[in-house]
């Protein structure tokens, strides 16, 4: 991820919830920032567009890793990341955005298992969080993804129906989109600016600030005695912290966990040696989703503990084919109750970020 931002940012072929309020604060200086720079203008036919400066980069809220240094989005990407990832009409259908699948009201994860894309045909897989990818090196649930550049073009034609070149046309109809582009471009052209915006939007999403994290700073009462009890059996006897291992909570691994209901090769698109296998999902902002699993067969997230507690041999899979690393484990009705409260005090405890104000002059 990190070489491809430096893609996005400096070279620009790269493209493109849950998130601390800490994330709002302003940040400090730091490489391409673009603060306080003049605002753009775009003529209209009852006038110029100003735009209002954007706001600050969002920074790192409590609990996650430093961001990688050259990870360095600028204030007008972001704002204009924003608003693109929001805009339904950038999809062929005129109505499917990228928070379509990847709901900011659910951490922005999938709220069904195969969401249909703009061209009416339903998808793979239930959209993953995004969340925390500043410090991912592959994406998707099967990882073909090796960095932004390559994957979130075609995802946007897989998903929007519509190339880059397309939506950068599609945004030049309106007087202030044109204006963002000119203020974002930085001698770019159109295609490569909505590349580096959407890049710079899903880079810092940020899950972070969690009562756990709260805790870990030394605050008095962040938790209670139920959930220092349910990370002792996290980290140890549900043998959860193996693949779900903090800070981030996931080791960016692949494995397989017996969901055969919905056949799915995973990681074997990659690696045939991993078929069946799926990334290991981060943990930060978890509470915060619909549903879990690639295919969405876990309803709720005691449904997805439940599932790894039983070793994942909910669907009638052979237990040879299922990682070693996911044993089933007995816990007993406290011990069980003081786990999932764990992992529900990796969310924060606030409300979904509010939907931007679009422009209104796009046709």
């Amino acid at each position: 991820m990190r070489s491809v931002w430096i893609s996005a940012a400096a070279a620009a072929v790269a493209l493109g919830g849950c998130a601390s309020k800490s994330r709002d604060k302003a940040a400090g200086a730091r490489p391409g920032s673009d603060a306080g720079a003049p605002d753009a203008t775009a003529r209209r036919a009852d006038g110029p567009v100003t735009l209002a400066p954007p706001p600050p980069v969002p920074t790192t809220p409590p609990g996650l890793p430093p961001l990688p240094g050259d990870v360095a989005p600028t204030p007008a990407e972001v704002a204009l990341g924003e608003l693109l990832f929001h805009e339904p009409k950038l999809g062929a259908d005129g109505t499917t955005a990228c928070a379509s699948c990847h709901d900011p009201a659910h951490g922005l994860a999938g709220t069904e298992a195969h969401p249909a894309t703009a061209a009416g045909r339903p998808s793979l897989r239930r959209a993953p969080a995004l969340v925390n990818l500043a410090w991912a090196t592959e994406l998707g649930w099967d990882g073909r993804g090796s960095g932004l550049a390559g994957w979130l073009p075609n995802h946007a034609r897989g998903q929007l129906d519509r190339t880059l070149d397309e939506i950068a046309l599609t945004l030049t109809a309106s007087p202030t989109y044109r204006a963002h582009l000119a203020r974002t471009s930085a001698g770019r052209s159109d295609r490569d600016t909505v590349a580096a915006a959407l890049a710079a939007y899903v880079v810092t999403r940020f899950a972070g600030g969690s009562a756990w994290d709260a805790h870990e700073a030394g605050a008095a009462g962040a938790v209670g005695d139920d959930v220092v009890a349910g990370y002792q059996l996290f980290t140890g006897k549900a043998r959860c912290g193996s693949c779900h291992a903090p800070p981030l909570y996931t080791d960016h691994d692949y494995h397989r966990l017996g969901l055969i209901a919905s056949p799915d090769d995973g990681r074997g698109r990659v690696d045939p040696a991993l078929a069946g296998a799926f990334k290991t999902p981060g943990l930060r902002g978890a509470a915060a989703r619909a549903r879990f699993f690639h295919d969405g067969s876990a309803a709720s997230l005691a449904d997805a503990i439940d599932w790894h507690l039983a070793g994942g041999r909910g669907q009638g899979a052979d237990p040879s084919v299922i990682d070693p690393g996911l044993p089933p484990v007995t816990l007993t009705p406290d011990e069980r109750a003081q786990l999932g409260a764990f992992v529900a005090a990796l969310t924060a405890a606030e409300p979904p970020p509010a939907r931007p104000t679009l422009p209104g002059d796009l046709p």
